[in-house]
């Protein structure tokens, strides 16, 4: 979070009133369908009770700094990409402790009677999301040469910890997590896959641009893993290693599909031009 903030600036937050209906279907997309979508194929779909929560946590954790950096590898609208990212990681600040106590009830409550405080659970995700982005803002308004060279090693060192969150996750769950990443692995590339299919369909269906559809595409169809992660795992929010099996799966299998999907659409764009 603190190297997503390492790139943006105040008016990136303004920047939705420049393109609004793109940014009013994507933010729906990220905010509400996205979450419903979880909920409906946690629903139909029999999964551990962990995994179904797991799911509808992820699906709670739109966006995030690697939804930039494929957005431009895409070459879509980076400025849509970048002012989402940092709507929508204010907004769920609120919307992850509702939605998590809804699953919690929903699909733990036979075997669970966790419940997150709201007020508490939203000031704990302030605290490790709207504080360090805060903090790199600073950074970048004061020292914008140390930003440009922090942030792009920053992000490659946040990234080093999935192995070592994966390696806490195995110590916790006894060695669960290669036992059901089989399991945990197709629900996640068949979630992944459904949110970038939705996420250019919602684009294709409202009109807009080549651009703004591949972006739409990866900012659906990205979510923040780790974010999720460490709500799962952290005592003092949900504290249950097992919910964290799913989103950190999804950190491995979705930089791989998204990767194909940037391939597939320099591909597309190669036979195009010629």
């Amino acid at each position: 979070m603190f190297g997503m903030g390492l790139g943006l600036r105040p008016v990136d937050f303004y920047r939705i009133g420049q393109f609004p209906k793109a940014a009013a279907v994507g933010l729906t997309g990220q905010l509400i369908l996205l979450p419903l979508a979880a909920f409906a194929v946690v629903s139909l779909i029999p999964m551990r009770p962990e995994f179904a929560v797991g799911l509808c946590l992820l699906a709670l954790c739109p966006g995030g700094a690697l939804s930039n950096l494929f957005t431009h590898l895409a070459r879509g609208d980076v400025a849509l990409s970048v002012a989402m990212t940092a709507v929508s990681s204010m907004v769920t600040v609120f919307t992850i402790p509702v939605g998590l106590n809804l699953a919690l009830a929903y699909f733990m409550d036979g075997t669970s009677s966790i419940s997150l405080p709201v007020g508490k659970t939203a000031l704990q995700i302030m605290i490790i999301t709207v504080i360090p982005v805060a903090a790199g803002m600073t950074v970048l308004r004061y020292q914008p040469e140390l930003a440009k060279k922090a942030e792009t090693w920053v992000r490659r060192g946040s990234m080093a910890f999935l192995p070592l969150i994966i390696i806490g996750i195995l110590g916790a769950e006894k060695g669960q997590w290669f036992s059901n990443v089989v399991t945990a692995g197709a629900i996640t590339i068949g979630f992944n896959l459904f949110t970038i299919v939705m996420g250019y369909c919602l684009a294709k269906s409202f009109n807009l641009s080549a651009q703004r559809v591949r972006t739409l595409a990866i900012e659906v169809g990205a979510q923040n893993a780790m974010l999720g992660v460490t709500i799962a795992v952290t005592p003092s929010m949900l504290g249950i290693p097992a919910v964290a099996i799913v989103p950190s799966v999804y950190a491995v299998t979705m930089v791989f599909l998204l990767a194909c999907y940037v391939a597939w659409l320099s591909t597309t764009q190669k036979k195009t031009d010629s």
